[in-house]
């Protein structure tokens, strides 16, 4: 009865160490108000089984700013009932070393505005395995900006199926190292839809082993601009099936750069209609046995 009669200046005024010395019975009547009052500094202080012991009401009361105070300790003894029930202003509140806190089952009980709501710099703290363990509904409520800000071993730790779950906004936003790092079996799994979604930055990040891993569906999903953003090593790693799926508009797309990566194998598998899409300024920038192949190709036509 005497803690609940401390007034909320009362309790912005107890020490670290008495706050520390509350016992569960007294937390349990701690009113919402009184832990409105907690600084960051005093909610440090709370003892593991303390902070246990709130209930979803009492947690959820405390204000974002103190509850940023939050130690791993903490953090690793909050229910996945407690995890669930803290607010979004909450949770916007942690910083990267507290998500790295949380284990995989907080995670999975995370809901979607929760999982919104973490900033950017926090967001990197999730631990690979807690990253595997979201839901592709969790997955999908995430922003273009979280998305950016994920770490490349974060992307690669992504399985198939979430990777479905990813909006076409969401692929957009990859940088290019992070396209980069996804494994062969993540590129394969992307839908044409998807692939076509990949910013011109994020094509340019693929590797020759992740194009070696396309489908021709993919490479034929690939929109002109894709196409204008590949580099000759890029272009030499797609097969004669995948540039057999290049309208003549990505084939005019080609830069006189990439232009170089292809083979003279490539250049006799080209349809007539791709031959005559190729454009002066291309042909003037390839090889010698390209130019060579070309003319061949041409007088078969």
């Amino acid at each position: 009865g005497q803690v609940a009669a401390l007034s909320t200046g009362q309790v912005a005024e107890l020490t670290t160490g008495q706050v520390r010395a509350m016992t569960t019975t007294q937390v349990a009547v701690v009113t919402t108000a009184q832990l409105g009052a907690l600084t960051t500094n005093q909610v440090a202080a709370l003892s593991t089984d303390n902070v246990a012991a709130l209930t979803t009401t009492q947690l959820g009361a405390i204000k974002p700013a103190s509850l940023g105070g939050i130690t791993s300790a903490q953090i690793g003894a909050l229910t996945t009932g407690q995890v669930a029930a803290l607010t979004t202003g909450q949770v916007n509140a942690l910083g990267s070393s507290q998500m790295a806190a949380f284990v995989t089952a907080d995670i999975a009980a995370f809901t979607t505005s929760e999982v919104a709501a973490i900033s950017t710099k926090a967001i990197t703290g999730i631990t690979t395995a807690g990253i595997a363990t979201l839901s592709t509904g969790q997955v999908a409520a995430l922003t273009t900006a979280q998305i950016g800000a994920l770490t490349t071993g974060q992307i690669a730790a992504f399985t198939t199926a979430q990777l479905g779950a990813l909006t076409t906004g969401q692929v957009g936003a990859l940088s290019s190292s992070q396209v980069g790092s996804m494994t062969t079996t993540e590129v394969a799994a992307l839908t044409t839809t998807q692939v076509a979604a990949l910013s011109t930055a994020g094509v340019a990040g693929l590797t020759t082993t992740q194009i070696g891993a396309m489908t021709t569906a993919q490479t034929e999903a690939l929109t002109s601009s894709q196409v204008a953003a590949l580099r000759s090593t890029q272009i030499a790693a797609l097969g004669t099936d995948d540039l057999a799926t290049f309208t003549t508009g990505d084939i005019a797309a080609i830069s006189t750069t990439a232009i170089t990566g292809l083979s003279t194998t490539d250049i006799a598998h080209l349809s007539s209609t791709q031959l005559q899409a190729l454009k002066t300024s291309q042909i003037q920038a390839m090889l010698d046995d390209q130019v060579a192949a070309v003319v061949v190709a041409y007088q078969a036509i």
